[in-house]
């Protein structure tokens, strides 16, 4: 309270904008524009802002490096991903490793429309349907995972992958990764209801 108390009122603006951000989307991702102000009062004030939350019992983590500050709220606020959701994760965590050694558009990993769902079928022989694909994409665009830069139906259309994703998959290899996804796709296999076919 004492370091609350010494803040001034436009650094408790400041705050009081980050932390909705936290709570609202999850992350603060230094590369994406309106994320930069809060990223940078979050990381200059980390400690304060790590003991406000445990007061609540929530927590928060940073990675300065790939640039990301991530809220770790109870159960009751994490995400529930379909099967589907899970098998996109999983493969666009894959890429983001995949993609750690090429720099491309201002710097961040990317990817295009087409690579995600190529790598899905490399990895398990099946398709999504276009319109669920596109539906998973801004999810995860919500989420701020992704960021689709153009058409999403294009197929060429670039897909940014946020550093958020090694975050909502924390500590998983990409052997790993591509394991779950093969793991989870085969046991989908027996399931008529969940094949999918292209639109």
């Amino acid at each position: 309270m004492d370091e609350l108390s010494r803040l001034t009122d436009p650094e408790r603006d400041r705050l009081r904008i980050a932390l909705n951000t936290l709570f609202t989307e999850s992350f603060l991702v230094r590369s994406i524009e309106h994320h930069s102000a809060s990223y940078r009062f979050v990381v200059s004030n980390f400690e304060l802002v790590e003991k406000y939350l445990a007061v609540a019992g929530w927590g928060v983590r940073r990675d300065e490096i790939l640039g990301v500050v991530a809220f770790q709220g109870p159960p009751s606020a994490r995400f529930t991903l379909s099967k589907d959701e899970t098998l996109l994760l999983l493969i666009l965590r894959l890429l983001f490793e995949e993609k750690a050694g090429e720099i491309a558009l201002h710097g961040e990993r990317t990817v295009r429309q087409q690579d995600i769902r190529e790598k899905f079928r490399v990895l398990t022989e099946g398709t999504w349907k276009k319109t669920r694909y596109l539906e998973m994409l801004r999810r995860f665009q919500v989420l701020r995972l992704i960021r689709v830069v153009g058409v999403e139906s294009d197929p060429e259309t670039t897909i940014i992958l946020y550093p958020s994703i090694p975050f909502a998959l924390d500590g998983m290899a990409v052997e790993e990764a591509a394991a779950r996804i093969k793991e989870t796709a085969g046991a989908e296999a027996g399931d008529p209801a969940e094949q999918e076919e292209e639109d």
